[in-house]
């Protein structure tokens, strides 16, 4: 057998060319022989079964030459030929899609080109700007366009004057809460006492309005937890450096802005801060309640420490307010309730107590 793609003369019984490789299609020979008999053999069987006698039954007829039939025989040289056809075939139609494909693409692109062109007609420009000048000269009129049809649609008829002047009216805030506090911030000596008042700006001056001021120490935004300042109480500055923030919130919930105070105080008199503090532990060794400098009881282990911590007007003088704290061994210093006070000009020793109104009273150490 010959391949009949490339000629090689192909062994028997192989399915493929040794030389290309080619899948070889057998088709048996036909023999006539073989075919008479089958012929011979189906009329047998069919004259068998329509002599058949079924009782109570329809008798079934076969025809012969409906169930036979005959099977072209295609040649290996046909067949070869006809798949030759099909892949021609294919690679035609393939052809004819890319070329239609191209030719619509190409259409595209004119079409784009044109409309591009005249768009751009009577515009000047140098070709790395062509697309930027279009753009924006198209938005240009976009947006002017837009503005005019807003500008007519919600302009209402009348004077431009009133209309502002109402807008701005209605979207004015309620309020303009002010806090001023006395002292400013800043660097003192002697006694200072602090005050907070709060103003409505945007009410008129005969308005009245409640509300609370609240107020931090460390210098952070005061909210509803924090302290609440009363005016009835006197806030003396502490010695030393401090932070207040203060805040206002009327009866509806409205908040003010927060006001932000630093202070440096310093002490006045004829002693020192220092000074009072060592006054304080002599006068109560005098007395009897300390055992030493060192701030020592009997039959107690902890130690006792003096702080002072402002200074405050009574009277003509000027005082030293001073706590007691208490410390056990390798503990934390905790405050006694005891509180005494020094007279910063003669030195004299009292014992201390803050009024609800926050008046200090002044009391003589026995």
């Amino acid at each position: 057998m010959e391949c009949p793609k490339c000629g090689t003369d192909i062994p028997e019984g192989k399915l493929y060319c040794p030389s290309c490789g080619y899948a070889v299609q057998i088709v048996p020979d036909y023999d006539a022989d073989l075919e008479d008999n089958l012929d011979s053999a189906s009329s047998d069987i069919a004259g068998t079964v329509n002599r058949i006698d079924v009782s109570d039954s329809t008798t079934a007829e076969y025809d012969i030459d409906a169930t036979t039939r005959e099977i072209p025989m295609v040649k290996k040289d046909e067949a070869s030929g006809i798949k030759r056809k099909n892949e021609q075939n294919r690679e035609r139609t393939d052809q004819i899609t890319t070329v239609i494909m191209a030719g619509l693409l190409l259409i595209v692109l004119i079409v784009v080109a044109v409309v591009a062109s005249k768009s751009l007609s009577g515009v000047s420009f140098i070709p790395e700007q062509a697309v930027e000048n279009a753009v924006t000269a198209n938005m240009s009129g976009k947006n002017n366009k837009a503005a005019d049809e807003e500008m007519t649609e919600e302009a209402p008829a009348g004077n431009m004057d009133e209309t502002v002047s109402e807008d701005s009216t209605e979207q004015a805030p309620l309020h303009n809460w002010q806090l001023v506090a006395t002292p400013a911030s800043g660097s003192y000596t002697g006694p200072q006492r602090l005050t907070v008042t709060v103003s409505d700006n945007a009410a008129p001056e005969s308005a009245e309005f409640k509300g609370i001021i609240y107020y931090t120490e460390d210098g952070s935004d005061p909210d509803e937890k924090s302290k609440v300042y009363r005016g009835d109480n006197e806030m003396w500055l502490p010695l030393g450096k401090s932070k207040y923030a203060f805040r206002f919130m009327d009866e509806n919930g409205n908040m003010s802005d927060p006001v932000y105070l630093d202070y440096d105080m310093g002490s006045s008199g004829v002693c020192t801060a220092a000074d009072a503090a060592n006054y304080c532990i002599v006068n109560l060794i005098q007395a009897g309640v300390l055992a030493d400098v060192y701030g020592h009881v009997i039959g107690s282990l902890g130690t006792f420490t003096y702080e002072p911590v402002r200074m405050v007007n009574s009277g003509n003088g000027s005082f030293y307010v001073i706590n007691e704290y208490y410390t056990d061994p390798g503990g934390t210093p905790k405050a006694t309730g005891n509180v005494y006070a020094i007279d910063a000009d003669n030195l004299g020793f009292y014992r201390a107590k803050q009024g609800s109104n926050g008046n200090f009273v002044f009391e003589t150490f026995f």
